[in-house]
């Protein structure tokens, strides 16, 4: 279901969304500290927190960029949507609160880990909206995790009418992310992003999209295990990256490796996204 958003731009305008793209993932990734980071000691999910230092390389770059991502394509500068607040229920009953960023028909949705909400993912969210982007992080019913990422597909592909989708998740967040791509109908996941993902190795077989699949070979056993039977179960296009240190989930931001992590996750979206 991807869909070229490049097709009908001008080669010049192409080329300033590839800069644009390069230069908001230096953005996205390579500054800025995790909001909200909370003690992992009481989360059987996320028994450690996150190290390192947030890079900046890329600021400069982004900040360049501003005034061409805010015109569209007769020059002319563009809405900057958002955030906007939403909610919408799910088939099991509960409603999921959620945030939106930007605008597009390209879907972004934002899992958290367990310690953590929505807000958490707001820098992130606000460098990855606009450019044809529409970015959705939401809080999860803790009862049913990948039904409420599924309730966020349905949204987005359903009232928001994007034509392709990408789930983002970390720990928890992680896991439902996988599950929710399994459990979706055929052809409506472009990609997935799965953060020290929390289980979902025995749906493996059944993902689709390009999937790429992170841990930290310091983090317990158990994220390790997950990640590596995750990628050993999957189909192609995937990816698997093991980094040094012991950072879980979103704590990879804030990881001496955020600069490696973004253009991983920025070459998924953009791929997954038509570009």
């Amino acid at each position: 279901m991807n869909t070229d958003v490049d097709s009908s731009r001008t080669p010049d305008e192409r080329s300033r969304r590839r800069r644009f793209l390069a230069a908001s993932g230096a953005l996205l990734f390579g500054g800025g500290g995790l909001a909200g980071c909370l003690d992992d000691s009481n989360d059987p999910n996320d028994p450690n927190g996150s190290d390192g230092n947030s890079g900046t390389d890329g600021e400069e770059a982004a900040s360049e960029m501003t005034d061409e991502a805010t015109e569209d394509a007769d020059g002319t500068a563009g809405p900057d949507s958002g955030p906007e607040s939403v909610s919408f229920e799910v088939p099991h009953g509960a409603t999921i609160d959620g945030t939106l960023y930007g605008s597009g028909d390209c879907g972004i949705v934002l899992v958290p880990q367990i310690n953590m909400d929505r807000e958490s993912w707001k820098p992130r969210a606000e460098a990855l909206a606009g450019d044809g982007r529409l970015v959705l992080a939401i809080d999860e019913d803790p009862d049913d995790r990948p039904a409420s990422v599924g309730g966020a597909i349905e949204y987005l592909r359903d009232e928001r009418d994007v034509s392709a989708l990408v789930l983002i998740g970390a720990s928890s967040g992680g896991e439902a992310v996988v599950r929710a791509n399994a459990n979706a109908g055929e052809g409506t996941v472009d990609g997935t992003v799965a953060l020290s993902a929390g289980g979902g190795a025995d749906v493996a077989s059944d993902l689709q999209g390009r999937l790429l699949f992170v841990v930290s070979e310091g983090d317990d056993e158990r994220f390790v295990r997950v990640a590596r039977e995750l990628h050993e179960g999957a189909s192609e296009p995937k990816e698997l990256v093991t980094y040094g240190g012991s950072a879980h989930g979103q704590g990879l931001f804030d990881s001496e490796h955020v600069d490696d992590l973004g253009g991983r996750v920025g070459a998924l979206v953009e791929r997954a996204c038509g570009g």
